[in-house]
């Protein structure tokens, strides 16, 4: 069965109890991760997923809470000895901005000493249908509402026919909504317990969301310092009458 792990759960002003929100979704044949923040390799290690078995990488946005692990994680899977392709997937925005922090490192020496293939792939704010297919996974993404140009992404098992949707940093909007449409878990940001933030959804926001797209289980992500969980999730469970769960680090998730 497939799985998610929270490698990070809190937001970009976080406490010593949470790393930045991003995750790893792991099934049988195929090891995706979601964001890349901080320790990524040492992350990994302590969730018990192979570095080796990540061969995409999907960034949602290019704020630096999502995608300031990469350049590190990119240089420790060549340390551990990589040789193979990894993939990597983000709007034109986030790509541009990740390649200028791989330049200001100075990244295209690394080839010339035997650097993996690395290849970036642009998501169109257009994007129709499956992003890319894995032997047992499917990933599609929309896009969302927030400061800058970001995605939603949604992560449907082929084994179990059960999918997940993560909301990554948006205010509260429909594309989350149809993108959640009847799947398993909604890991929604909860950047505020009550009144939202600009560009960003409160908890209850998120539980609203949540009932809305018909989600059996929501799980609270993003969340800020000294978070109140159980505060949190009352206000999510206002307008959610499903579980709601708030996010942990290193917390697993079965779909």
């Amino acid at each position: 069965m497939a799985q998610v792990i929270l490698l990070g759960s809190g937001a970009a002003l976080s406490d010593e109890t949470r790393e930045h929100t991003y995750m790893v979704v792991q099934s049988a044949k195929s090891a995706i991760l979601i964001d890349c923040a901080g320790s990524p390799v040492q992350r990994l290690a302590k969730a018990g997923v192979e570095l080796d078995s990540i061969d995409h990488v999907v960034l949602t946005h290019h704020h630096p809470d999502h995608i300031y692990g990469l350049s590190i994680f990119l240089l420790d899977l060549w340390l551990a000895g990589r040789d193979k392709v990894l993939c990597i997937y983000g709007l034109p925005e986030t790509l541009r901005a990740v390649r200028a922090i791989l330049r200001a490192f100075e990244w295209e020496r690394w080839f010339d000493h035997g650097f993996f293939p690395v290849l970036f792939n642009r998501i169109s704010k257009r994007q129709r249908g499956a992003l890319f297919v894995t032997p047992d996974l499917a990933v599609f993404t929309a896009p969302t509402q927030h400061l800058l140009p970001t995605i939603a992404v949604r992560v449907l098992s082929s084994e179990s026919g059960r999918a997940i949707v993560y909301s990554s940093d948006t205010r509260a909007c429909d594309a989350v909504v149809d993108l959640a449409r009847g799947a398993e878990i909604l890991f929604h940001e909860a950047t505020t317990r009550i009144k939202p933030s600009v560009g960003h959804s409160s908890a209850r926001q998120a539980g609203a969301q949540a009932a809305r797209a018909g989600v059996r289980k929501l799980v609270l992500v993003h969340l800020p310092p000294q978070t109140d969980a159980d505060a949190f999730r009352a206000a999510a469970a206002t307008k959610f009458d499903g579980q709601v769960i708030v996010g942990k680090d290193f917390a697993r998730f079965e779909f």
